[in-house]
């Protein structure tokens, strides 16, 4: 059994379905871009933003891990293999860098923003999971944090991706196996959890109709307009 699977699964329910009381509010909600690495999940980040700054909609956009803080660059280090530490210590590391930017989240969802993240919580559970991590643990490093309303997986085939970072690939995009159970993981999670896993195997316009279908599916039902 995985350690995916043996966990208690309410609590990680509870966890996931979570929103915070900016988010139920109305006032300002979070856009979680995920997948492996390669998956395009920049470029379809900021595609997205455009999509809803032009039916003027306040969009922001963060991306994770956030090298430009302390901890980012620590982060930066041991991807680049200049820094060895344990599975354990290093999603403690990836959750922290998060709650770095916790005041600058909740700021922009107080007022109204919608908030596009490349890369959230979801990563830190996925890759935590494909690295023999116990689920629950790694979702008490999230909680607190303000919780994605929609979480958006670019899904596609691992050696297709494996090939788009060239030889300039980290600790992370270098391993093949643990891409592949990543991209196992998240499409486990995504069934479980309620994520969309959108298919990432086409070009970058079809690939973004499908968010924006997605996008406006959500946008749909917390506002009650057509987008």
């Amino acid at each position: 059994m995985s350690p995916a699977q043996a966990l208690p699964e309410q609590k990680i329910l509870d966890f996931l379905k979570q929103k915070t009381v900016v988010e139920t509010s109305g006032v300002g909600f979070i856009i979680g871009i995920e997948g492996i690495d390669a998956a395009g999940k920049r470029t379809q980040s900021s595609l997205l933003r455009s999509w809803l700054i032009r039916r003027g909609i306040r969009t922001e956009i963060l991306s994770f891990p956030d090298y430009t803080t302390h901890l980012g660059m620590e982060l930066k280090k041991f991807l680049a293999g200049e820094r060895d530490y344990s599975p354990h210590l290093s999603h403690i590391l990836f959750a922290a860098n998060r709650w770095e930017k916790r005041e600058t989240i909740e700021n922009y969802l107080s007022h109204g923003k919608v908030v596009i993240v490349d890369r959230y919580t979801e990563s830190n559970l996925v890759y935590g999971v494909a690295n023999g991590l116990p689920l629950d643990w790694l979702v008490n490093l999230e909680e607190g944090l303000p919780k994605a309303s929609l979480v958006l997986v670019l899904d596609a085939p691992t050696g297709k991706l494996f090939d788009r970072r060239g030889h300039l690939k980290d600790r992370y995009e270098g391993d093949l196996t643990l891409q592949e159970r990543a991209r196992k993981t998240y499409l486990e999670l995504a069934g479980r959890f309620g994520w969309v896993v959108i298919n990432a195997d086409e070009g970058s316009q079809s690939v973004q109709m499908s968010i924006v279908k997605a996008v406006s599916q959500h946008l749909s039902v917390k506002t009650g307009q057509t987008i």
